[in-house]
């Protein structure tokens, strides 16, 4: 599908739904025209009650006056929270394609992730469910400790301090936002801020905003990432304010 008849599905799809956070469409911005990468983007997010759609778009990097009649290569929905009211929506995008077992499932394995696929001409069409916040085995009080004391260590390296963010978020609970926050005021973190954002925890905000305004403006990959991530935690925010 061409850029042009992606974005008008997506309008008519989600007709009537808010959109929690403003659309981030790479070519219309100039700080991303120096972005290194072979690829345009761009992100959506709709909004209802306590859940989320975040829409993702790439397409060749071409001239950006031709980009609407660039071929999308991928199109992909991630449903966050509660999303019952959003999902028969995305479906729609996804019904608009032909039912495909999809590219990279069998790269995934078992990631929690419900995934409908489908394909149009050369555009991948992925529908992701991401689990919604539920109970879970706690870790090992040792192990928590000592993933907890890494982050928490200002000298812990950035490999370090990936991999106990990793390992941490096995277990999704109040004391592991907190370290994670905590570990936020040691040291920058993008796995915390990027795990934080799709718990959607307000309280990552201001550390995403921070990490925003130190980026150097001849970095517009760090710059591009942290935006979406701040546009997706403002997005949860606006379904805060409808309960």
């Amino acid at each position: 599908m061409r850029l042009s008849h992606v974005q008008a599905l997506l309008d008519t799809s989600f007709q009537g739904v808010e959109e929690g956070a403003a659309r981030m469409y790479e070519p219309d911005d100039a700080r991303f025209d120096e972005r290194l990468s072979a690829v345009w983007l761009e992100y959506r997010w709709y909004v209802h009650e306590r859940g989320l759609a975040e829409v993702f778009v790439k397409w060749k990097r071409v001239e950006k006056q031709a980009c609407a009649q660039e071929e999308v290569s991928v199109l992909r929905i991630h449903l966050l929270g509660h999303t019952a009211a959003l999902a028969p929506r995305a479906r729609r995008v996804v019904e608009a394609g032909t039912p495909s077992p999809g590219r990279l499932l069998e790269l995934l394995g078992e990631d929690g992730v419900k995934r409908e696929c489908s394909a149009a001409g050369p555009t991948g069409i992925t529908l992701e469910h991401w689990p919604p916040p539920a109970p879970q085995p706690l870790l090992p009080e040792e192990t928590f400790q000592a993933l907890s004391a890494v982050l928490l260590h200002p000298e812990s390296s950035f490999e370090e301090r990936h991999e106990a963010v990793d390992r941490l978020c096995r277990e999704r609970s109040p004391r592991v936002v907190h370290t994670l926050l905590a570990a936020l005021e040691v040291g920058p973190s993008l796995s915390a801020l990027r795990r934080l954002s799709e718990w959607g925890e307000p309280g990552a905000l201001p550390h995403v905003e921070r990490a925003l305004a130190a980026v150097a403006p001849d970095n517009p990959a760090d710059l591009w990432t942290l935006t979406a991530l701040q546009r997706r935690l403002q997005a949860w925010a606006r379904t805060f304010q409808g309960m």
